[in-house]
Order: C-alpha cells, then sequence, then structure tokens
C-alpha cells in the first residue's frame, strides 16, 4: 500500500509539473523558495520509483540486480534514504562495459527517432558512446535555458554565447548548442582562440560575450593579446573541471562574472551550477579555517571543493564510505537509466538548512545575503581515480592546482601540471611533480624556478598532512621530486592533441627515461 500511495503521488506530482518545464519562465516556478523540504521528498520518491522501473524494464539493469542477489523490488521498513541506500552502486567497469547500449536502454532497445548519441571525452581510457532520448534532452535543455536566463537577465548588453567547448560527438559543447540556440544568439567556435577572437573583432563591443569552455582554454585566451579585453564585455561560463578562486580573480580581470557547472557525460552535462551564494560560500571557506573545519574535507582531501547547487526533484546525491558520490537521476523517462551511478568524484551534499546556522555562528551574515536559492549544495573534491598514492598520502591534481595558483607570478607563468607516478629501476614507487610553462615564460625565461619548486613543495605538504609525514617517512631514495618544464617540452611534449588535460600519469618501470626528466629537484624531507 505504502509503495502504491508513494507511486501514485509521484505520477500526479510528475504530470503537474510536466506542463511547467516546458518555458523558461515557469520552469522557475520549480525553484522558487520556500519548497526545498517538499522537493528533497519527493525526489527520493522518484529515485524509488524509476529504481523499481528500471528493474522491470531495462534487461541489464535486471541482470545486474540478479547478480548482488537482489530483485526489482525496494523494501522500506525504516527511512528510504536507508533503503535506497541498500541498492547497489552501479559505476562504468561493472555495468556500463558490461552490457550493451541496447541492452541498458529501456525494453531492451534502442528508439527509432529521437534518439542523439554522444561521447565522453576519453581521458580515462577509450571513449564511450551515451544514448539521450527526447525526454532527457529536453530536460537538460530546460535547465540550461533557466541557467542562462538567470545570467543574460543581468546583462546591459545583447548576449551572444561563444561555444568554445568541444564540438563533434563530445557530449557538451554539442548539448550547449543545441540546447541555447533558439533563446539566444550563439557561435559555436570550439577551443580555437583564433575563432573566438576573430569573431570578437568582427562583431565589436556592442555585445555581453558568454564564452563557455574548459578553464585552462579560457586562461589562455585572456591572456593572449590580439584584443583589448578591456573593450568587451564578457561573462565566463566553465566546466569540464574546477578552478582555485585565485584563478577565478584572474579571469575576473577580463571578465564581469565567472561561474562554472558540474555534470558529466556518463550522467547529464548540467546536474549543478554555481550561483552568486555559493562563489561567496567558497570564498568564505578560504579565508577562514573554522569554517572550512566544519563544512568541508580539505583537511582530508588537501583541496578547496567546488560548490554548487543542485535539484533534489530530479537527483539523488549521495556520500558512499570511501566518500564518493553516488549519483541517481529520478526521472524514469530516460531510456538509458542510471541508478546509484558511482561517477567515482569525492564529494557530499549540505542541505541548506544545516549551512545557515553555522554561517550565522561564525560571523559570515554577509554570504547569507547572497542567497538566491534554497537548493541544497554538493561540495565537490575533484576525481577520486584521478590521484597518485606516495608513501601512504593519496595526493589529487587539483591539490596541486590550487597551490600553483595559490601564487599569481605561478598562476600567470604555467599553463599545465601532472602527478607522475613510475616505478623506477629497483622496483620502487617515484612521484615525479611535473609543470609546464607557458610559451611566454618559457620563452622569458625569468620565472625562479628554484624558489618555485621549494614553494610547490613546501605548501603540498601545508595543506596535506598525510603528504607531509609521507615526506619524512619515505625510504632513502624515493622522496619526490619537482621540475619545471618549457612549454610542449618533456612530459608535455605532446600535449593538445586530446580533448581534455591530462592531470595524473601511471607509468611503468622507467617511465620517464623517455623524456630525460629532471629528477635533480628533491623535495627536502623536513
Amino acid at each position: 500500500m505504502k509503495r502504491l500511495l508513494a507511486f501514485a503521488l509521484v505520477a500526479l506530482v510528475d504530470g503537474a509539473v510536466r506542463p511547467l518545464t516546458h518555458s523558461v519562465h515557469t520552469h522557475k516556478v520549480l525553484l522558487g523558495p520556500g519548497i526545498e523540504p517538499l522537493r528533497w521528498w519527493l525526489g527520493r520518491l522518484r529515485a524509488w520509483r524509476t529504481f523499481e522501473f528500471a528493474a522491470r524494464h531495462v534487461p541489464a539493469y535486471r541482470a545486474f540486480l540478479a547478480e548482488h542477489g537482489r530483485d526489482g523490488r525496494l523494501v522500506v521498513k525504516g527511512s528510504l534514504t536507508e533503503a535506497l541506500r541498500g541498492v547497489p552502486e552501479m559505476d562504468k567497469e561493472s555495468y556500463i562495459k558490461r552490457w550493451s547500449v541496447t541492452e541498458r536502454c529501456v525494453g531492451g532497445r534502442l528508439p527509432r527517432r529521437g534518439v542523439v548519441v554522444d561521447e565522453s571525452s576519453g581521458s580515462s581510457g577509450t571513449p564511450t558512446s551515451w544514448v539521450r532520448g527526447r525526454e532527457e534532452r529536453a530536460a537538460t535543455r530546460q535547465l540550461l535555458q533557466v541557467g542562462f536566463a538567470r545570467t543574460a537577465s543581468t546583462l546591459r548588453k545583447q548576449p551572444f554565447l561563444l561555444n568554445a567547448f568541444s564540438l563533434g560527438a563530445w557530449a557538451t559543447g554539442m548539448n550547449v548548442t543545441t540546447s541555447l540556440t533558439e533563446i539566444t544568439m550563439i557561435k559555436s567556435c570550439g577551443p580555437d582562440k583564433d575563432k573566438v577572437i576573430s569573431t570578437m573583432k568582427e562583431f565589436g563591443t556592442d555585445y555581453t560575450y558568454i564564452i563557455t569552455s574548459y578553464p585552462p582554454f579560457l586562461k589562455s585566451l585572456f591572456e593572449d593579446d590580439r584584443l583589448n579585453w578591456a573593450d568587451y564585455d564578457i561573462v565566463a561560463a566553465f566546466g569540464g573541471e574546477g578552478i582555485s578562486e585565485n584563478m577565478r580573480s584572474h579571469i575576473l580581470r577580463y571578465a564581469h562574472s565567472v561561474f562554472g557547472s558540474y555534470g558529466a557525460s556518463d550522467l547529464e552535462i548540467n546536474l549543478s551550477i554555481e550561483t552568486d551564494f555559493t562563489v561567496a560560500l567558497r570564498r568564505a571557506i578560504s579565508a577562514d579555517q573554522r569554517l572550512s573545519d566544519r563544512l568541508t574535507r580539505t583537511g582530508e582531501y588537501g583541496v578547496l571543493p567546488m560548490i554548487f547547487q543542485f535539484n533534489p526533484f530530479d537527483y539523488l546525491l549521495e556520500t558512499n564510505d570511501d566518500g564518493e558520490l553516488v549519483v541517481t537521476i529520478a526521472r524514469d523517462r530516460n531510456i538509458n537509466p542510471r541508478i546509484r551511478y558511482n561517477i567515482h568524484d569525492r564529494g557530499h551534499v549540505l542541505r541548506m538548512r544545516d549551512l545557515l546556522p553555522v554561517l550565522k555562528e561564525l560571523g559570515h551574515e554577509k554570504v547569507v545575503e547572497e542567497k538566491f536559492l534554497d537548493l541544497p549544495l554538493l561540495f565537490h573534491y575533484g576525481r577520486s581515480d584521478m590521484s597518485v598514492d606516495y608513501n601512504g598520502a593519496v595526493i589529487g591534481p587539483d591539490a596541486l592546482r590550487d597551490v600553483i595558483y595559490s601564487d599569481p607570478e605561478l598562476l600567470e607563468a604555467v599553463e599545465n601540471h601532472r602527478l607522475i607516478s613510475y616505478e623506477d629501476a629497483n622496483g620502487d614507487r617515484q612521484l615525479h611533480i611535473a609543470i609546464q610553462l607557458t610559451e611566454s615564460a618559457t620563452s622569458a625565461a625569468v620565472l625562479d624556478q628554484a624558489r618555485f619548486r621549494a614553494f610547490v613543495a613546501d605548501e603540498l605538504r601545508r595543506r596535506n598532512g598525510d603528504f607531509h609525514n609521507g615526506i619524512r617517512t619515505a625510504p632513502e631514495g624515493t622522496l619526490p621530486t619537482v621540475a619545471f618544464y618549457g612549454h610542449h617540452t618533456g612530459p608535455f611534449a605532446e600535449d593538445g592533441g586530446k580533448l581534455k588535460n591530462e592531470y595524473v600519469w601511471q607509468l611503468p618501470q622507467g617511465g620517464l627515461d623517455r623524456w630525460e626528466a629532471d629528477l635533480s629537484h628533491v623535495v627536502a624531507r623536513e
């Protein structure tokens, strides 16, 4: 009876809500203040319904559950949240790669019409194809349009969106173009600085240019001196990876707003967004150790989290025992459902009702004044499977990024960075911290590399106590090394051939030999 009543309620709510989502303006009603508890509760009911729907109608999911000794019914004896946590997690290895695309679809088949196929970047291996039906694409389009409308409503000039995400089959670039074409002026340039700059020169200064891309491209674009950036009105929107607050401040020298969103090809490209409130909160956390200790796991991961807001009506976000995000897309109309999908990102959720008392207690009333939506918060620390182990410590590329961008001189001079773990001739695991200089910094040769090698090592140790202890107790001959490399040299010689930067390499024995890497700069033990 509980199941029937819950699903009847969800069907009633979905029937009432669906007409509201057909318009950007009416969709905003669903994000209005004061109904967060209802959204939270209904989202869990929808996740329950979607789980049982997928178990009945998706052949791969039915087989996946059987392997875990589960049937397709959720028994709710206590809280619904705890019952859902008992559903087995899936990920790319355990589910996506083991069954065909059609077996993972509702009814075991792909619809004849209305399906779009896009790809993930393949940054962790071979690119994977993802299929998206009409309902899913409509939901993505509505969310992107709502976010865009919020930004456009604050602009003084006509918006002109320059889509500098990678185009072709890649999920983000394609979805941004198809979702926003009908509501704004748009040119899909791809990550091509020449095209972006020539377009802005051609159309002039009468527009607000909303430039969307990956953070490294935005940094490189704004450092190009072929344009007098001060003459142009610019909003920067990024995705694909996080940024430090120093990087945001750097970009704000050229753009009057800088916002990011969080998504994944495995799931959807716009699961959550930054708002004025989340940016203010992140900056407060960065400046106040007390607030950081109360709200984040920065001490554990060594990185300041990105902070986003998401709609719990559409997405159920959980954290497992390993600190990884587990995501359920609550809509039952996706042709390829994902139930408790582990994207292997570190993160956790905090509800607004639990956050606001802490902010007031610690004297951050100004942050509270920035509150835009009473949606829950997602704290995101980067990928859990893009890190290296060193003598019992875990170091992630986001931590190295935050260190590099914490110094203005380094931020200007560095184009890319990489953590390289390899095995030496003696069979010992080694860690090499490689930092690539920009083309201009390479030719100018003015960076005090000795000072900044020490700075990078000291800051990593200060921010990550496990790494500090790992260095103090490391066996002889296994201390990490830090080196700067000229533009497109050494480990970075072939950069630019892939969609996204590679920040972590796990190499076989003697893996650095091919570049004659500079290993003389050893991190001091004390």
